[in-house]
């Protein structure tokens, strides 16, 4: 009696459960729903937008026309979240260009929330994020460098006027507080020149090495130092430049871009000025930049047909070619969802 009783209650809380689900599920009226989408339109909200042209395909049959004429607008709809897009895009830049860089990215995060998934929108952002960050960095990095040159220039002053005065007490305060700011400063420069060693870029590491060995002699700069100053000597060859050049070409043939395009790289990082290699480059990423939206067409055109296993392989391959590239990122992760989706779905039949 007990087993029946239990069975009962699970199968009330099932339709409870049910009727709950139905109910939060239920379409509004026709004239109200497309009075929200007006109002949606008006404000840009193309994700409510969205949202509700699918619930209505989904929940409403094909022969069930009382939604229609809401769907007839799909079209108008579209073209308009084109437009928004475009003139996001335009004011961003227009923002850019006149240095307002804060602003154009507050017009891509508020264009953002209304429609989160946008690639062209995402991708157009990164890019800004990135540019803005690397002009940061040469400016902190021009910052060092002056405030570096600045206490070079004090460091033979400080020490005279040591020698004169050494017991009196202000100037003792000075050169404590000169001391500090060398040493701190220093650091900062051997950080520096750790980091561009990171990046390949030897000019710019073999800079603050020695400006940092100027303000504190170390026994490990000076060979730093040395050896850098070595391989720029090596690298600045002829033969260094055929060299790597060479190993861009094989690299290339072989269809490795990405290879192909490190040691490209690698080469600009020890001659910035070298022409060859900046054309080289420039047309690497052109190929690499028109590969990677074939894939992507390519993907999109699978995912379209249910072939999502395709589509993720395509995008991946996509991947390899630009890793940080932000729509193919967004693409793999939508379709990684859909695919985790389905396979649980075929797990539970």
């Amino acid at each position: 009696m007990s087993n029946l009783f239990k069975l009962y209650q699970h199968i009330s809380l099932l339709i409870l459960y049910l009727a709950i689900t139905s109910c939060a599920l239920m379409q509004p009226a026709p004239d109200i729903l497309n009075k929200n989408i007006q109002h949606w339109l008006a404000e840009n909200e193309f994700d409510y937008i969205d949202y509700a042209l699918d619930r209505i395909d989904s929940n409403n049959s094909t022969d069930d026309n009382k939604y229609q004429f809401i769907l007839d607008q799909k079209l108008m709809i579209e073209t308009r979240k084109k437009k928004f897009i475009e003139t996001t895009s335009t004011t961003a830049k227009k923002h850019k260009q006149s240095n307002e860089w804060q602003l154009a990215l507050d017009t891509y995060n508020n264009a953002l929330q209304k429609i989160h998934a946008e690639p062209r929108l995402i991708q157009e952002k990164t890019e800004l994020l990135k540019e803005r960050d690397e002009q940061v960095t040469a400016l902190k990095k021009d910052m060092l460098m002056q405030r570096a040159n600045a206490l070079i220039s004090y460091k033979k002053v400080y020490e005279k006027l040591y020698k004169l005065i050494p017991e009196d007490y202000k100037a003792q305060i000075d050169i404590i507080h000169y001391d500090k700011d060398r040493i701190v400063i220093a650091n900062q420069l051997k950080l520096c020149g750790d980091q561009a060693m990171d990046k390949n870029k030897l000019i710019q590491a073999n800079d603050c090495y020695a400006l940092s060995n100027q303000l504190e002699p170390t026994a490990e700069k000076e060979l730093l130092v040395a050896s850098i100053n070595k391989q720029l000597i090596k690298h600045s060859t002829k033969e260094s430049n055929d060299k790597s050049l060479a190993a861009y070409y094989s690299a290339y043939k072989k269809h490795q871009y990405t290879k192909a395009r490190s040691h490209l790289k690698t080469l600009l990082g020890i001659n910035p000025s070298h022409t060859k290699t900046i054309a080289l480059l420039e047309a690497l990423n052109k190929e690499i930049k028109n590969m990677t939206l074939e894939k992507i067409n390519l993907g999109n055109e699978l995912y379209s047909k249910k072939r999502i296993n395709g589509a993720l392989e395509v995008w991946r391959q996509a991947l390899l070619l630009e890793p940080n590239n932000a729509e193919v990122i967004q693409l793999i992760s939508r379709a990684e969802k859909v695919s985790k989706k389905i396979q649980s779905l075929e797990e539970t039949q």
